[in-house]
């Protein structure tokens, strides 16, 4: 598999896609599943995963862009929709008082793992508003459509991932744990890993007064994602 230093996600994967094998895919899911193991078992939640927020260095994917992630015990403040709502779950979405668990970053890490296997991102030109997204991801459980020749049991697990309810979700572990069945169990340099993941973490304390991102649009009022349905 051939890297391209410092690019993110998205962009390796409109340029180098063709040339990907599945090995390569499902090395990179791994990898990115690999770092939000490290995040959890710290008990961070990273709150806005997604494509550009995974950068490829020296042959890792590794997990970048901790602008709003939070200790989980300390994870009840609303945010809105910042990031990319492609990504995020339908409860966060909708809900100003849900609570932000890790089940939400698996979700996110679904969607990723949708994107490893189509090579662009989620409802890439699809929708002229995030409004209509988020109604149908939220009312009618719309999810991309599996692209043709996946692994049945890579398409098994993102679809996990990406289930309606966070209690239905695998943990990061249980995903783990499943790529180490499909034969990818190789770990990435811990110690980068790990460097990498608390000078993030370090530079969100510093930064912890200012705002958190960018939106990309007004969270929609209701009181939970079911009144909006």
């Amino acid at each position: 598999m051939e890297y391209a230093n410092g690019s993110n996600l998205q962009s390796y994967l409109k340029i180098n896609f063709e040339k990907l094998t599945w090995n390569d895919k499902n090395q990179l899911a791994f990898q990115i599943a690999d770092g939000l193991n490290y995040l959890h078992n710290e008990e961070v939640l990273h709150r806005d995963l997604h494509s550009k927020n995974i950068v490829i260095h020296e042959d890792n994917a590794k997990i970048t862009d901790f602008g709003i992630s939070k200790v989980e015990n300390n994870s009840t403040m609303h945010i809105g929709l910042f990031g990319k709502a492609a990504y995020m779950e339908p409860q966060i979405l909708t809900d100003q008082s849900f609570q932000y668990i890790k089940a939400s970053d698996i979700y996110s890490y679904g969607i990723l793992m949708w994107e490893i296997s189509s090579g662009y991102p989620p409802f890439e030109d699809k929708y002229n508003n995030n409004q209509d997204l988020i109604i149908d991801i939220t009312c009618h459980k719309v999810r991309e459509t599996t692209i043709p020749n996946t692994p049945d049991d890579y398409e098994k697990l993102y679809k996990k991932c990406w289930k309606q309810e966070p209690e239905q979700r695998p943990n990061i572990k249980e995903v783990l744990q499943k790529f180490l069945k499909m034969g990818f169990g190789k770990k990435i340099d811990n110690d980068t890993a790990e460097k990498t993941i608390n000078e993030n973490l370090s530079e969100n304390r510093d930064n912890s007064t200012s705002d958190s991102g960018s939106k990309v649009g007004e969270a929609i009022q209701y009181e939970t994602y079911e009144d909006l349905c």
